[in-house]
């Protein structure tokens, strides 16, 4: 069965109910008046984690999800009911985005944390709160706020403790296999694993999460193999182990480096994907505490990733020799500090510390496994995961908040559309303009006046006084008898056009 790890969904929420007119003149009421009330609220979309989900895939068969209009007010001051709201689980670790921009919307860490994808603004108002000691009577209400739409992607992040990262057929699923109580599958030929898994492991009384990556090959950041779709994950783990075969000898070595190579690339293309340095600086830097290998990145000075690296040479049954496997373990210490230094963010990464943090283990014999866990407890021991920065903490760069200018003059072209559809009096036409508007609460107040109605529209005239619109309108030469494009901010509805 496909893994299915980003799924774009589309949501939208419903339309306020509209408020009514109405009154009431009856036996025992004095006064009577009006009496119309308040549309009910729209329903939302609401996304929630949960730690009992573990997939999207509930959202690769129904990928539209509606909410309910409010209904209507009611006469003798009653409110209309309120629609009830759509709850979508996704797992813990799920990234919501905005498909067209890209935005991060939010990212859930916690089991029960809720966010609003698309919710209600607000509903009709009744004649019932419009009465005033001038008019006695009101005969216009407002109309519900239109619903709104958006395409969202769910970006599932596997929430782990442990990344084991290594070639194909180095033995990771068979290092799950004796570390915890379930089976992951293992065969003798490359990519026996196809996605990632996430398995729970206990070791002295400590319970944490490992995940279990498809092999990465050379180029893998650039696209090639499995791999490449799921490095992600790992750079939600507080600990990279990387995992070596030393049956292979002189290429298990040099996979090390390869391994490290492949992800330094990615973290870049992951910020920078054209690999400008003039738009991203991302500095990477691997410093030692104690005997603690930290991967860290930096960029503006402020760190955005941080992990804990540590390495394990399987399938010593293989070989079971001490003296091969003195060689491999100098020869690979000799790469990893050659390699530091090349890359210039060598500090103190000396034979000694490596020897700290270098395990030999059979995942067939569980030989040396229990030294390993007890190194990996250490380090989730001293590393808080509040501590283990996430690259969600810096904006995309191809985000682009809006910057429309509020007031646009229109072509003449257009002008002369709205003098065929008779929108514009011939008289007013040869000094009237037409002006677009582009503001989300002007929009609104728009969509929510009752057309037609001459209450309604100096309802309308007034609201906007009090907003100060009109003084900014008339900042930016807007005249009488000018027409008023209201551009519209809800997918679905077209621009209205209004008498200034």
């Amino acid at each position: 069965m496909r893994f299915y790890d980003e799924i774009t969904i589309h949501v939208q929420s419903g339309q306020g109910g509209n408020g009514i007119v109405t009154g009431r003149r009856e036996l025992g009421i004095p006064f009577g008046g009006p009496s119309g009330g308040n549309g009910g609220k729209w329903g939302s979309i609401i996304l929630k984690a949960s730690k009992d989900e573990n997939t999207l895939i509930a959202y690769r068969y129904k990928a539209l999800f509606k909410a309910r209009y409010g209904e209507p007010g009611r006469s003798k001051d009653q409110y209309g009911a309120n629609a009830e709201d759509i709850t979508l689980i996704v797992p813990v670790g799920t990234l919501i985005r905005d498909k067209h921009t890209g935005e991060l919307l939010h990212a859930f860490a916690k089991d029960g944390e809720e966010r609003t994808a698309v919710e209600w603004w607000e509903w009709g108002v009744g004649n019932m709160h419009f009465k005033d000691a001038v008019n006695q009577y009101p005969n216009f209400s407002l109309l519900g706020e239109p619903g709104h739409k958006k395409d969202i992607v769910l970006e599932l992040q596997l929430l782990a403790d442990v990344a084991l990262i290594g070639a194909p057929s180095v033995g990771k699923s068979s290092i799950i296999n004796s570390i915890s109580n379930t089976k992951a599958k293992v065969a003798d030929y490359p990519f026996t694993t196809l996605a990632p898994n996430l398995w729970s492991v206990k070791q002295d009384d400590q319970t944490f999460n490992v995940i279990d990556i498809p092999g990465l090959i050379k180029w893998a950041a650039e696209g090639k193999g499995l791999w490449n779709a799921f490095l992600r994950h790992i750079l939600k783990s507080r600990i990279f182990c990387i995992v070596l075969d030393i049956a292979r000898y002189d290429k298990g070595v040099t996979e090390a480096t390869d391994l490290l190579e492949e992800i330094f690339q990615y973290i870049q293309t992951k910020f920078d994907p054209n690999l400008d340095d003039d738009i991203v600086e991302l500095d990477i830097d691997i410093k030692v505490d104690g005997t603690m290998i930290t991967l860290f990145a930096y960029h503006d000075e402020k760190v955005v990733l941080e992990k804990r690296l540590i390495f394990v040479i399987n399938k010593y049954d293989l070989v079971n020799d001490k003296e091969i496997l003195k060689e491999y373990t100098d020869e690979l210490k000799n790469q990893l500090v050659l390699f530091f230094k090349q890359k210039k963010i060598w500090t103190k990464v000396t034979k000694k510390v490596l020897d700290e943090n270098l395990f030999t283990i059979s995942a067939a014999t569980h030989f040396g496994i229990e030294s390993w866990l007890k190194r990996v407890v250490t380090l989730l021991r001293n590393t808080k995961p509040e501590e283990v920065y996430q690259l969600e903490n810096i904006p995309l760069e191809d985000y682009k908040e809006d910057k429309r200018e509020m007031i646009v003059e229109v072509t003449d072209h257009e002008k002369k559309v709205l003098l065929e559809d008779g929108f514009i009096d011939p008289g007013t036409y040869d000094y009237a303009k037409v002006r677009e508007i582009s503001h989300a609460e002007i929009c609104k107040m728009v969509r929510m006046t009752w057309r037609w109605n001459p209450e309604a529209e100096n309802h309308f005239w007034k609201e906007m006084h009090d907003k100060w619109f009109l003084e900014t309108l008339e900042m930016g030469w807007v005249n009488k008898w000018d027409i008023l494009k209201i551009v519209s901010y809800y997918d679905g509805k077209e621009d209205r056009y209004i008498v200034y």
